[in-house]
């Protein structure tokens, strides 16, 4: 008479990650998402690790931030142009007009759009045009690698984007941040640069040299980006 079988209590499997230690499991990633990894992961433990305050004392009164001054500090925290009157004036559009990469340049149209249709006057610095405008943006946001495009900046605080702009536009705020600037009314494309918001150099013709009588020879042109272009006076702020 054959004995009968009993089976065992068997544990729940569990993923192989899960036996794993946190330095095999990170070494086959790459170094961005383990430095992103390391970040969430710190800003996680330190939210746990911080304890709301509570006041003893019933005489205390908690002071609450308003949401004027709120959002006073969140536009202090935010990456601003240089502090002159005419940045606090102004509509700076930071983009790109090359088609190298569609989805930038759908983008940038987009925002462009956007903008125009609010008939204000904005300030479009092209990067492809002028590379003075691309080390200028990444020196504002503080970024190293490439500045994803478009971004935007109103009254010198920086907005944000493609998704900002879109979010704000659609919930119907880009039309109140935009509220107390002149109006512009622009009908078709400039005369004189055809929206390309640059001309060639008159000084040396987009040659971006010019010849020295006194040296006997060519020099580099002061007056031109290293493209031979300066920006249109007729169409630009």
């Amino acid at each position: 008479m054959e004995e009968d079988w009993v089976p065992l209590p068997s544990k729940a499997k569990q993923p192989l990650w899960k036996h794993m230690t946190e330095e095999s499991f990170l070494s086959g990633l790459d170094s961005n998402i383990i430095s992103s990894y390391k970040r969430a992961l710190s800003s996680r433990q330190l939210g746990k690790n911080t304890k709301p305050v509570s006041c003893s004392h019933s005489n205390q009164s908690v002071v609450s931030l308003s949401p004027v001054s709120s959002q006073y500090l969140e536009e202090q925290e935010k990456p601003r142009l240089l502090e002159t009157e005419e940045d606090n004036k102004t509509i700076v559009l930071y983009f790109t007009s090359l088609r190298g990469i569609r989805k930038t340049y759908e983008d940038c149209c987009y925002v462009r759009t956007v903008l125009r249709g609010f008939q204000v006057a904005v300030d479009e610095r092209d990067i492809s045009m002028d590379s003075e405008y691309r080390k200028e943006v990444q020196i504002l946001l503080g970024e190293e690698k490439p500045v994803c495009l478009p971004q935007v900046f109103i009254r010198g605080v920086h907005v944000g984007g493609i998704e900002e702009i879109k979010r704000l536009n659609d919930g119907g705020e880009l039309g109140e941040m935009l509220k107390g600037f002149p109006v512009f009314e622009s009908v078709g494309a400039c005369e004189c640069c055809g929206d390309a918001r640059f001309v060639l150099c008159t000084s040396c013709g987009g040659s971006t040299k010019v010849f020295e009588e006194q040296e006997d020879g060519f020099k580099r042109c002061n007056g031109c980006n290293e493209n031979g272009l300066v920006r249109c006076n007729n169409c630009c702020l």
